[in-house]
């Protein structure tokens, strides 16, 4: 089997793991119109568990967490990223909200240097400083005011490469299948009081959605691990951007989102300098946003 050949099964693989991950966004914002945020997180939770408790015991030899602390960080701060763009998924454009989110691999390149003495390269800084221009175009202040959406939307990114820099301090020492099911059912756990005192009784096609975005997101996950395993990150994880793409797209044909002129720029200019900076990474620093882990 050739170097060629397995790359582009990765390439392939990561592909249909951002459509499952769009296919995820899509139902979480249908079906986040009626039923209340923590119960959406609670069978997102349940219903992947059941899909990667399976998948995991066939994987891995043993379920112990050796970084245990990490491990918990990782959890919180996914989980809090989770919440917050949950929120922003169902109030404003897919795709905006996509590419805000999508801003993850940037502040992991500008948080790796002082959390994990990683270098930090003056290209890295111009296609920064290049990434938070597109977002501005994005958030559109005027007068001082920015759509609180958007914000949350963007703080999920943030906090989303707080959850990934854990994820690159443990990677060696737990694996990947592990780590996405404690953080499986981390959601579940957290999200249980707030999902039984806010219930509201799913439709037959909600129960359907309900069940639909454990399963993408557990597809997703076993594409993403996949996908890693096959090529190198560096080219592979680029490819993580065509959530971007996907998610403007569903927001088009689904739920008839029609973007404007500086938005799409905007998200150009974010999609653009994320991959530059992984493609620029130092060769001994896996590019940022390269770890096989769950986004929402």
């Amino acid at each position: 089997m050739t170097t060629r050949y397995t790359t582009r099964r990765g390439i392939i693989l990561m592909i249909l793991a951002q459509i499952c991950f769009v296919g995820a966004w899509s139902a979480v914002k249908h079906i986040g119109q009626r039923l209340p945020l923590f119960e959406v997180l609670f069978f997102r939770g349940f219903f992947s568990l059941s899909i990667l408790l399976p998948a995991t015991l066939w994987r891995v030899r043993t379920l112990r967490v050796n970084a245990k602390k990490m491990v918990f960080l990782r959890s919180f701060f996914g989980y809090i990223a989770m919440i917050l763009s949950f929120h922003a998924i169902v109030r404003m454009e897919m795709g905006d909200a996509a590419s805000l989110f999508n801003t993850l691999p940037i502040f992991v390149a500008l948080l790796a240097p002082p959390l994990l003495r990683e270098p930090f390269g003056r290209k890295q800084f111009i296609f920064i400083i290049t990434a938070f221009a597109g977002i501005l175009m994005i958030l559109k202040p005027t007068s001082g005011i920015v759509q609180t959406m958007s914000v949350y939307a963007l703080l999920a990114g943030f906090i989303s490469s707080i959850s990934m820099i854990c994820i690159r301090k443990i990677h060696e020492k737990d694996s990947s299948w592990v780590i996405a099911l404690y953080f499986t059912i981390f959601t579940a756990i957290a999200s249980a009081p707030m999902a039984i005192a806010t219930y509201v009784p799913p439709t037959p096609i909600e129960w359907a959605l309900l069940g639909f975005i454990g399963l993408m997101i557990s597809l997703a996950q076993i594409f993403l691990t996949k996908a890693y395993k096959l090529g190198q990150a560096a080219t592979i994880a680029p490819f993580n951007y065509t959530f971007v793409i996907g998610s403007y797209i569903a927001g088009l044909l689904i739920f008839s989102e029609i973007p404007d002129a500086i938005s799409i720029a905007g998200a150009c200019i974010i999609v653009g300098s994320g991959i530059a900076i992984m493609l620029n990474a130092p060769k001994k620093q896996s590019p940022p946003g390269s770890t096989p882990a769950i986004k929402i």
